[in-house]
């Protein structure tokens, strides 16, 4: 617990140094932390799975649109005058997207012979680092690009052969609005595309807006 709480630490405090870096003596702030609330589609329900309903014993856990809340990071990494006004990111994104959430007949229950039925969740925690390419030189208005990014996927329930684990491709475009130097609102669409490690289906699609503070 000790090695752990060091390891949060020593992580907070990474990123808070690259942040202080990445603060910039012109007069405009590029950088941004973004709180984020979306919409998500799971492309492929999970339905019939062992974990994830006890393969429909007593009702199928298979709904495929749910809700997506996170948190990012945007870190310039190019200077004003290097791409015509435009900023090359960095982005740091954590999500957590919730999809099927049935009260079905849990595994454990089945194994301890208990017909006894809950509600069980199928989510989705995704960390995605990924460079982002925005168009600052159009005024307010700030379109960007993801051309894609490296996902850590966390899937729960796990898969039939109890593998919870993958990676996967991000990608992601959308648009913002300066409110202010400091502050930004946007929307965007995000999807997700698992490389299949969890032996299971966890591609997923999300279109939200967002919040952004610009430091």
């Amino acid at each position: 617990m000790r090695e752990s709480r060091q390891l949060f630490a020593g992580i907070t405090l990474g990123i808070l140094v690259l942040a202080a870096s990445a603060a910039r003596a012109d007069d405009k702030p590029r950088s941004q932390v973004f709180f984020r609330g979306a919409w998500s589609y799971l492309l492929d329900d999970r339905g019939t799975a062992v974990f994830t309903d006890t393969a429909a014993t007593s009702g199928a856990n298979n709904k495929q649109n749910g809700y997506a809340v996170g948190a990012g990071l945007d870190l310039a990494l190019s200077k004003p005058d290097q791409l015509g006004g435009n900023t090359l990111l960095g982005e740091i994104l954590v999500e957590y997207s919730r999809f099927s959430d049935q009260k079905v007949l849990p595994t454990t229950n089945f194994l301890l012979a208990s017909a006894a039925t809950r509600k069980v969740s199928v989510s989705e925690l995704n960390v995605t680092i990924a460079p982002k390419l925005r168009l600052d030189s159009m005024g307010p208005v700030r379109p960007y690009i993801i051309p894609v990014g490296l996902s850590f996927l966390v899937n729960s329930p796990p898969s039939d052969n109890a593998t919870y684990l993958d990676l996967g491709l991000h990608f992601a475009g959308g648009a913002e609005f300066l409110v202010t130097d400091q502050l930004s609102v946007g929307a965007d669409l995000r999807f997700t595309k698992d490389l299949g490690h969890a032996d299971t289906h966890t591609s997923y699609l999300t279109a939200g807006g967002y919040v952004g503070i610009n430091f």
